[in-house]
């Protein structure tokens, strides 16, 4: 189907009768800033992403969402979520994307006091909602949504969190601390893989989390069905019979003077296409200290190595680190002020990027636009952010 332009779309929205939209919630941000980034250090100039500056966007985002009564303690809800991100960049990213409608969690539901939600359609995985960046009552992530964020697929950290479109996902009420979560994504598509097999590509996730006062504990699980990788790489791919799967755990406590510690541990298993399975750790600390009006975060986290890779090949070659250092400063409940300083450390075939605003060093501009392995993204921003 034709994508719409969003500014279309949203403002339709208030041409209907007020009466139909009476009940509707109105919410999102918008954040942008200024930074100097790169990516070097493969070696080969024509493969490096030379020092510049970029104006760049933080995930902004506009949703509406609503709720219906339906008696008995239960009610319908729906959300509508839109990402505007690049919007510094007349809404084109660096791969050639576009904003388009309903792009982040998209659904309708229902909600039960005592059962807890139903959502079906577009939404964050169990695995993201509990130990990824989707949980800010952990608050491992400490930089989301900006450049610093070093929580994705195809970051350093939390690389097996996700948002499933065709979606079924249930997330409990809070039982004496304990909420359980668990998500199921369709495979509508059921391609073929390299082999010419039909394949049947669901993902399951599951999460537990715990919180008392201050101290917040999570775990999670996801599974990629008839995915594998390429002999002795983590790159995802279609394959008949193969899986990826995931597993975590994260902890954090905030003191009452403002302290903040925490972290966590992701390890991944990955069969491979030809035979044989892969293994690759990562994990993450952070810190946090508020002063006043003010909080200044600091995190690092690594890649590990690639485990059980064949003859001459090196899996330290595929292990990558990340900095970040910054702070905020909230001018109001609704404006804040951002800085911030990350580095990826890439080793020889490593490609951890930026989680947001990433760094393409090759084929920028289209589709299939990558960052070269050995190249280290780097950026150092300041920047505003407006919630409504």
């Amino acid at each position: 189907m034709q994508k719409k332009n969003l500014a279309a779309l949203v403002a339709s929205l208030f041409i209907l009768p007020v009466a139909a939209h009476a009940d509707v919630t109105v919410y999102g941000f918008l954040s942008g800033g200024i930074e100097s980034a790169k990516a070097t250090g493969n070696g080969t100039a024509t493969n490096e992403y030379t020092s510049r500056t970029r104006v760049v966007d933080h995930n902004s985002r506009i949703g509406f969402k609503g709720w219906e009564d339906l008696g008995g303690g239960t009610k319908a809800i729906w959300q509508v979520e839109s990402s505007l991100r690049n919007f510094e960049n007349g809404g084109t990213n660096d791969k050639g994307q576009t904003a388009s409608f309903a792009t982040r969690n998209t659904f309708v539901g229902i909600d039960n006091a005592d059962f807890g939600k139903i959502l079906v359609g577009q939404n964050d995985s169990a695995y993201k909602t509990f130990t990824g960046s989707s949980n800010n009552a952990l608050g491992t992530d400490v930089f989301v949504n900006t450049t610093a964020d070093n929580f994705n697929a195809n970051s350093v950290n939390s690389r097996g969190e996700a948002r499933l479109a065709n979606s079924i996902h249930w997330f409990s009420p809070n039982w004496a601390g304990f909420t359980l979560g668990g998500s199921w994504g369709v495979d509508e598509a059921r391609g073929n893989d390299g082999s010419g097999n039909s394949t049947d590509a669901k993902r399951i996730s599951l999460g537990l989390g715990y919180n008392w006062g201050s101290l917040n504990l999570a775990t999670a699980w996801d599974k990629q069905y008839d995915k594998g990788v390429a002999a002795n790489t983590n790159t995802a791919t279609l394959s008949s019979g193969k899986n990826i799967a995931f597993y975590s755990i994260a902890a954090s406590y905030k003191f009452d003077f403002g302290t903040f510690i925490g972290g966590n541990y992701e390890w991944g298993t990955f069969d491979q296409v030809g035979g044989g399975q892969l293994k690759q750790n990562d994990w993450l600390i952070a810190l946090g200290q508020d002063i006043g009006p003010a909080s200044i975060k600091l995190s690092y986290g690594e890649l590990g190595t690639l485990k059980n890779v064949g003859a001459g090949v090196n899996g330290d070659d595929f292990k990558a680190k990340q900095w970040a250092l910054g702070g905020y400063y909230n001018l109001s409940k609704s404006t804040q002020l951002l800085a911030y300083f990350t580095k990826i450390t890439n080793n020889a075939k490593a490609t951890a990027n930026f989680a947001n605003n990433p760094i393409y060093s090759n084929n920028q501009g289209l589709p299939n636009a990558s960052l070269a392995g050995g190249d280290d993204p780097q950026a150092f921003g300041i920047g505003m952010k407006v919630s409504f």
